[in-house]
């Protein structure tokens, strides 16, 4: 998924305990059991199905979903990818400390959810196509959507 150096800290960590010091001795000392329960809800997101569609839980509002099937004239990938559209660098903001390589970890965040979302829905939904994809703006902010191909 992602190199070790990517998180200078874990690094810094395992150099000083290199016989005994792997991944998820650093998630234990960087967190507790409720955040990892709350990762779950984050790498196999709940969904709502409105007319057909997916949609994220965590992100569904009904007047967004009346604006954008509005807008999107009804078309059903449209308003999914637009519903389910997040910024990446949104989900950690409040704690995330610049240390040097935050647009580098933002991008194996993408890769990481798209991995883990895709498995999800595969799981959940077998028989239908559905996109997990990350993509970049002009101005270099990254976002995720998810939308079923048609």
């Amino acid at each position: 998924m992602f190199k070790d150096n990517l998180i200078s800290e874990f690094i810094k960590w395992r150099n000083a305990n290199p016989k005994n010091f792997s991944w998820w001795n650093y998630v234990n000392l960087k967190s507790d059991l409720q955040t990892a329960l709350g990762f779950a809800k984050l790498y196999y997101p709940e969904i709502v199905e409105v007319d057909g569609c997916i949609l994220l839980k965590d992100k569904f509002s009904e007047e967004l979903y009346e604006l954008w099937r509005d807008e999107c004239k009804g078309e059903k990938s449209c308003i999914e990818k637009m519903m389910n559209l997040y910024q990446l660098r949104d989900f950690f903001h409040l704690k995330t400390q610049d240390d040097g390589n935050l647009e580098s970890q933002i991008k194996a965040l993408g890769d990481v959810l798209v991995l883990f979302w895709g498995m999800s829905f595969k799981n959940r939904f077998p028989e239908r196509l559905i996109k997990v994809e990350v993509f970049e703006e002009n101005d270099g902010e990254m976002f995720i959507t998810v939308f079923e191909e048609t």
